[in-house]
């Protein structure tokens, strides 16, 4: 290939000019700045122009779709051009053995491939060496940008800020030190719904997505099953395994959406689902609730169930395992369970009076958390004053910034740890006295809740309910130890219709009023 004469008359190009999405606001390579070079240099050389292709995709290959064309335009218009001309070699190609084997297959079909302001004779082997470095720098430069960005967002992790965008529910922010600090935005209460709902252990994820998309809150699915696994709501930052480092979690210095609590009991709740699923879920089956749960009268092995077909259809029993000849009808086994439930249910009296009780033993410890709240609140107020005076000497020229950016940070982590331990100080009773009512609320209402359940919170029912195995035998349940705390609540149940005088009917007046609004948890009104 030879360098374009002097005098170029008769010669004919095709012209390319190229600028990826990171390259648009680049001085110099603009698609029209590039345009006007090209026809100018055509202009002196007097080479006419057969054709122009126009890119904006990454150099990296050869896949860009005005590259494409240009390939099949040479091969249906043979002869119509001599020349491909493009400003410099960066704009053909950032990839050296890509470069060299485009150049060859440009040859075959008669196109020299030139760059007006890097210019080569190839004939001169020599210029094989200046090719290669001009095709080699802007891979290299690629390559050590890529890995200056890395290292950047790596060592802010490190610092305990996440630099590599903002996840659903935060925003971007600035410091007091105008570094990035992410900020919670509008979407923050639904996350923190998200996980409350989750940590429950009632509702599958989908379900609670749908009713927070009602609400406004606009999530993919897909998108919302990865968002209750990112501990970055917990306060967390992971950073991730690197050229020899290992993966490790720091702690951020963004506000937390949730509790670390919150978080594990949120991950706990999704592996036990994640691990049924993979266990059991090719035999679920919403006609054999109790399945897993009953005992053999017989041979007191774990009796299982299936389906089937006769006469007038299909039937559904569970059995025991083969070798024994314990059966029983599964809608005859469910509905005694129903009614043994109705036994089980406390009344909402009781439900009331326990209300009470904890409601009474949290403000007997009102004292103590108001304690620590007031000591927590002094403590944020020195740190603040500590930051004020760390600011006067660094305007004052008395503090190095070095130190003034280190004693910032540390001030800036000590104040958002004890924001965090504040605002989970406050939140700590309402949140439990919130299950306990939700609790109590289930247990007044057991065989409705139970009825309305779908299978996977039927089953999570049968096993709080009763830690060993039911036995169904002779038409009915035998007695079986239950939870302990429920045990004590059916106990004193019967007490306690009988006992609506005097002070205790008082005390259930004023207690929490548990209303039936099936599995949700009941607010105090």
């Amino acid at each position: 290939m030879n360098d374009l004469p002097t005098d170029g008359a008769g010669k004919r190009a095709i012209l390319y000019t190229r600028v990826s999405t990171d390259e648009q606001a680049e001085k110099g390579y603009s698609l029209r700045a590039q345009d006007e070079r090209l026809r100018t240099y055509c202009g002196i050389k007097h080479i006419s122009v057969a054709a122009h292709f126009q890119d904006d995709a990454s150099a990296k290959t050869f896949n860009r779709p005005a590259f494409t064309l240009l390939m099949e335009y040479l091969k249906e218009h043979k002869n119509a051009a001599e020349v491909l001309l493009f400003v410099k070699w960066d704009r053909f190609s950032r990839n050296t053995s890509e470069a060299y084997q485009m150049i060859d297959r440009l040859a075959k079909l008669g196109i020299d491939a030139q760059a007006i302001e890097q210019p080569l004779d190839m004939f001169v082997p020599e210029s094989r060496l200046m090719l290669a470095f001009y095709l080699a720098a802007p891979q290299v430069e690629n390559e050590r940008r890529s890995l200056n960005i890395i290292e950047g967002v790596r060592r802010a992790a490190r610092e305990g800020r996440k630099t590599s965008g903002a996840p659903k529910g935060y925003m971007p922010g600035r410091d007091e030190q105008n570094k990035p600090l992410l900020r919670p935005n509008n979407d923050a209460q639904f996350i923190r719904e998200a996980f409350t709902e989750m940590a429950k252990g009632i509702y599958t994820r989908e379900e609670i997505r749908k009713r927070l998309s009602v609400k406004g809150f606009k999530c993919g699915k897909s998108q919302f099953h990865r968002l209750l696994s990112n501990s970055f709501y917990a306060g967390t930052i992971t950073i991730r395994a690197w050229r020899g480092e290992a993966e490790r979690t720091v702690r951020g210095l963004h506000e937390p959406l949730i509790s670390e609590e919150l978080f594990a009991r949120v991950q706990e709740v999704l592996q036990h689902r994640k691990g049924y699923r993979r266990g059991k879920s090719s035999r679920r089956r919403d006609e054999l609730p109790l399945r897993g749960h009953l005992l053999c009268p017989k041979c007191k092995r774990n009796m299982t169930g299936s389906r089937s077909k006769g006469h007038g259809g299909t039937y559904f029993y569970y059995h025991c395992q083969k070798g024994c000849t314990a059966r029983v009808r599964a809608d005859i086994a469910n509905t005694r369970f129903d009614e043994y439930l109705q036994s089980i249910a406390i009344s909402r009296e009781a439900a009331q009076m326990y209300a009470a009780v904890m409601q009474d033993i949290f403000k007997e410890k009102e004292g103590d958390k108001t304690g620590e709240l007031h000591s927590i609140t002094g403590e944020i107020v020195r740190i603040e004053e500590k930051m004020f005076t760390t600011d006067e000497k660094f305007v004052e020229g008395m503090l190095a910034a070095d130190s003034y950016n280190r004693l910032k940070e540390s001030y800036a982590s000590k104040k958002n740890a004890l924001e965090r331990r504040r605002r989970d100080l406050a939140d700590m009773d309402s949140n439990y006295m919130q299950y306990a009512r939700f609790g109590l609320s289930l247990l007044t209402q057991l065989p409705e809740c139970y009825a309305e359940s779908p299978l996977e919170i039927k089953q999570k029912i049968v096993s709080s309910i009763f830690p060993e195995k039911l036995v169904f035998e002779d038409g009915g349940y035998r007695t079986s130890p239950m939870n302990e705390a429920l045990a004590l609540l059916v106990k004193n149940n019967a007490g306690l219709r009988k006992r609506k005088k005097g002070k205790l009917q008082d005390s259930c007046k004023q207690s929490l009023k548990v209303a039936r609004t099936g599995i949700e948890p009941v607010s105090q009104p």
